[in-house]
């Protein structure tokens, strides 16, 4: 090892390899391997991790590491940090009395019409993964109004950034009296628009500025939704965006994401405005695997009732990779890494030792514990076997070549599940304190991948089965595999279920109480049941395989699923789970002309009224109200309107918000009863 006038140390080279037309006769197509393995790793498809002995984990052919999280210590560090990761990857308004907005209130026949006060017996909430924490949508009710977004925009301020100078379009959020529903009409609107949350007669808005675009959370209290009073407003930098929010414990819980900029990232801006809000660099945690990172995630947590943060925890972070899950007692964030081109390597030594001379794994196993970039050590490995396979005669190469092929493969084979993991950061709610980090093999597809029971987290995961050196032995694939986790407190596996869907991977989870439901889908539908009561001893209990898939799950009632998705059109299927070992399919149902709903990526556009044993859900024609009754999927209303949004029930009455406007439903004889029909000028 050498010092250098910084003070860094480096690693003196091995020898250089001598691009002449005799050396590349001598090498054989075995040095090519060797370098396609190291521009693999310099072009970024791999990340720095470690390899620690994980022999007694549960984990079949893993040998993830634990993760740990700390601070970043420096400024310099964080720049190294980021710089890496992205090569590798305002005023205040009156509230209006409806602006240009134009509204007619339709009533059905006059002996529909009743005027006298309706008390609120019962009211929809939005669908929500977890009850009791509220989530964000696009249209909320407080019981008596509903709150939605106009359709179209009227023309707001101009956009001086660009040149020339462009009018932004801007909506409008409208507070419409919903009862009695022969009679709605608009009580309010507000210049603001985008997804709602409400607490205690506060509703909190996520907007975008109309200014410079970025995220803005604005509060008015809607105790009188005729005069809605604008409390606060909680701008954020123009880098910072939500990626998630919660509602909990009369708290909320914002989580941003912000682009810091090179070269010089630190402080990071987050709130600006009256509240201005930075982060030091040095504030900001980072797991010690130190995966590819492009952004710092933000937790927040904010009194909605004077928009006041609390308190705050940040993290380093990877834009449209990371997951959010929140429980009673703690927040779950993830990050997605995959294995270091040197760890793989070493630990592929290890496991077939003689390959190699022993001074070719000693110089290996030590560049390993270097302080240098995964691009440095990439090109030592070239040089350390550059120079080793330059020594050998042609029948010694050819040699070699097989039984690394060979070894190669079976290695690929056994370890598939160590070279992509996803990391999990585990917040306290009450303090946002860290309280234990994680790590699983795979990747997870939503928040309905994560799931807390008595204190064990279930993580549902899709090994892509890639092989990231195919070109030293084996195909560019290896077998594709689901599984499913059982997380302690602490983080660390307890158990698992493997190999679910071989060849296929997870297209929708839901985990209710001691049970785990998976639908994984390449050319059928395989749809498992998992008994999740001992979480030391997961266990696979049923499989059902049916045509198609189903991209959302949802519990209808005790031994009844609903899965959401397709075959060739939206198809809903009934699934009798009373017998965890011989799920049924009791009842199907395929809606005609309709080849998507956004109820198949968006649970918040799904409602369910147990009381009529109804659901509903939006289409692309329309929205469609469907009963379960007896077992027996039927439908039962349909609803053709331009861009069909949600549906929402109050007392006996069902609402569906579309583009066009809101029509209300008497239950039970899904006769019309009225309708709230909005026109946009001005445009």
């Amino acid at each position: 090892m050498k010092e250098d006038s910084n003070g860094m140390l480096w690693e003196p080279r091995f020898g250089k390899l001598k691009r002449n037309n005799t050396m590349k006769k001598k090498y054989s197509s075995f040095v090519y391997i060797i370098l396609f393995f190291v521009l693999l790793g310099i072009a970024g498809f791999i990340v720095r991790t470690r390899k620690l002995d994980t022999s007694s984990s549960p984990l079949n052919g893993s040998s993830l590491s634990k993760d740990e999280v700390k601070k970043i210590s420096s400024d310099a560090d964080f720049i190294t940090l980021l710089s890496t990761g992205q090569t590798n990857r305002a005023s205040s308004f009156p509230v209006t009395g409806g602006g240009d907005v134009m509204m007619k209130a339709t009533n059905i026949s006059t002996s529909q019409m009743n005027t006298a006060p309706e008390s609120i017996e019962r009211t929809s909430s939005t669908n929500v993964q977890v009850v009791g924490i509220d989530e964000p949508d696009i249209v909320k009710t407080d019981g008596s109004s509903v709150y939605t977004n106009s359709p179209s925009s009227k023309i707001g301020m101009p956009n001086r950034n660009i040149m020339p100078p462009q009018f932004e379009q801007t909506s409008e959020l409208l507070a419409i009296q919903a009862l009695p529903p022969s009679l709605m009409k608009l009580q309010s609107s507000l210049p603001v628009s985008g997804e709602m949350i409400i607490s205690d007669r506060v509703m909190v808005i996520f907007t975008n500025s109309i200014v410079n675009g970025s995220l803005q959370l604005v509060g008015y209290s809607i105790l009188n939704p005729t005069i809605p009073k604008k409390l606060w407003e909680l701008p954020f930098s123009e880098k910072s965006q939500k990626i998630s929010a919660r509602l909990y414990d009369k708290s909320l819980y914002l989580i941003t994401s912000t682009t810091p900029q090179l070269p010089r990232p630190c402080p990071i801006p987050l709130v600006s405005g009256k509240t201005t809000m930075n982060i030091r660099c040095t504030d900001v945690y980072a797991p010690s695997s130190r995966p590819d990172v492009d952004s710092v995630y933000t937790v927040l947590k904010i009194n909605p009732q004077t928009g006041t943060i609390d308190k705050t925890v940040s993290f380093i972070g990877q834009m449209g990779r990371s997951t959010v899950y929140m429980s009673a007692d703690s927040l779950y964030i993830s990050y997605q890494g995959e294995e270091a081109g040197v760890t793989i390597l070493n630990q592929f030594i290890s496991e077939n030792k003689g390959i190699f001379p022993p001074y070719i794994e000693n110089k290996i196993a030590k560049l390993q514990e270097y302080d240098l970039s995964q691009s440095t050590k990439e090109i030592e490995i070239n040089s350390i076997l550059s120079q080793y396979i330059y020594g050998m005669d042609a029948s010694e190469k050819l040699k070699l070549e097989n039984q690394l092929n060979n070894t190669f493969k079976r290695f690929i084979a056994k370890n598939k599940r160590s070279f992509e993991y996803t990391g999990i950061i585990k917040v306290k709610n009450s303090n946002l304190s860290i309280q234990a980090v994680g790590k699983v093999p795979g990747s997870t597809l939503n928040q309905f991948s994560f799931d807390e029971w008595g204190g064990d987290l279930r993580v549902a995961t899709t090994t892509s089965g890639r092989n990231p050196f195919y070109m030293l032995g084996g195909n560019n694939t290896t077998e594709q595999v689901s599984d499913v986790y059982v997380l302690g407190k602490s983080l660390e596996v307890k158990g698992a279920v493997e190999d679910l869907g071989k060849t296929e991977r997870i297209y929708s989870v839901r985990f209710i109480e001691d049970r785990g439901y998976v639908v994984t889908f390449r050319q059928t539908d395989p749809f498992y049941i998992l008994d999740l009561s001992n979480g030391s001893s997961p266990q696979l209990k049923g499989e059902l395989k049916i045509p198609g898939y189903s991209s959302y799950l949802h519990p209808i009632d005790t031994h009844l699923i609903l899965g959401i998705g397709r075959e060739q059109q939206v198809k809903l299927s009934l699934f009798d789970v009373s017998d965890p070992m011989a799920p049924k399919e009791v009842s199907k149902y395929e809606l005609a002309g309709e080849y998507w709903s956004e109820a198949l990526d968006n649970h918040h556009a799904f409602l369910q009224d147990p009381k009529y044993k109804i659901f509903f859900l939006p289409g692309s024609r329309g929205g469609y109200v469907l009963s379960y009754k007896d077992q027996s999927l039927s439908l039962v209303k349909a609803l053709e309107a331009p861009s069909v949004k949600r549906g929402l029930y109050l007392n006996d009455y069902l609402y569906i918000v579309s583009d066009s406007g809101i029509t209300s439903f008497k239950e039970g004889s899904w006769e019309k009863i009225g309708e709230f029909i909005y026109f946009q000028s001005g445009l």
